[in-house]
C-alpha cells in the first residue's frame, strides 16, 4: 500500500487536531484516550467509505458488515507497519493473549461528533477521500503510540485495534449536510499554541 504525500501531510494535522479536541486546550492528554480517539476516527472514516445507504440508524448503532471485516484490518496493518518502521518492537506473544487493550471511558458518539468536522476539513484541504483519511489517521495512531512512554507498545496497539474495530462497526453522527450537525468547538480545530506558531504544544502522559 502506497501512502501519498498528501496523506503524510494530513498526519500531523490529525494528531494536533485530536490533541486539541480531546485535550480541551490542556497541554496534557491521557495517552490511552488519545490512541482510542485517533483509532476511532480512522475506523469511522473507513466506515464512511463503505457508502452504506441507511436512513433510520441512530448514531452509536452497531453495524456489522463484510466490508468492515475485510477492509478494517488494513488499519491495523498500517499502524503495525509504521510502528515497525519507527523501531517500535511489538511482542506478538503478548498481543496473542488478548488483554492489551484499554477501552476508552469516553462515549463514541460524543467523541466522533467533536472530531469529525475538523477531520473532514483536513481531508478536504489535502484532497483525500474517506479511505485515505482513515489511513492517515492509522499512521497518526502509530505516532501517538510511539510517543507514549507510560504504556507498553503492546498496550497501545491493543487499544488501537479495539477502537479501529469499534469505528468500522458503529454508525457515526451525521456530518453537516446529512441532517444532523455535530457540534464542534471551533477553537479546537488545530494544534497551534496560543501564540499562533505551529510547534507542537502538547505531550502525552
Amino acid at each position: 500500500m502506497e501512502i501519498s504525500n498528501n496523506q503524510n501531510k494530513a498526519v500531523d494535522d490529525i494528531v494536533e487536531m485530536v490533541v486539541a479536541v480531546i485535550g480541551n486546550g490542556s497541554r496534557e492528554i491521557d495517552t490511552s484516550e488519545a490512541i482510542a480517539s485517533t483509532a476511532r476516527l480512522a475506523g469511522s472514516f473507513l466506515f464512511r467509505s463503505f457508502d452504506f445507504k441507511i436512513d433510520d440508524a441512530a448514531p452509536g448503532t452497531v453495524m456489522l458488515s463484510q466490508e468492515a471485516n475485510t477492509q478494517g484490518p488494513q488499519l491495523v496493518n498500517i499502524t503495525h507497519a509504521v510502528l515497525h518502521n519507527m523501531g517500535v518492537q511489538i511482542d506478538d506473544s503478548k498481543m496473542s493473549q488478548g488483554n492489551q487493550q484499554k477501552p476508552a471511558e469516553s462515549d463514541f458518539v460524543e467523541v466522533i461528533g467533536r472530531m469529525q468536522k475538523p477531520a473532514l476539513e483536513i481531508m478536504q484541504s489535502n484532497e483525500l477521500n474517506y479511505e485515505q483519511l482513515a489511513q492517515s489517521a492509522a499512521i497518526a495512531t502509530a505516532f501517538i503510540i510511539q510517543q507514549s512512554s507510560n504504556i507498553t507498545p503492546e498496550q497501545g496497539l491493543g487499544t488501537a485495534i479495539y477502537h479501529f474495530i469499534e469505528g468500522t462497526k458503529t454508525f457515526p453522527p451525521a456530518l453537516e449536510g446529512e441532517g444532523h450537525i455535530a457540534k464542534v468547538n471551533p477553537s479546537a480545530s488545530n494544534g497551534k499554541n496560543p501564540n499562533g506558531d505551529s510547534k507542537p504544544w502538547w505531550k502525552f502522559w
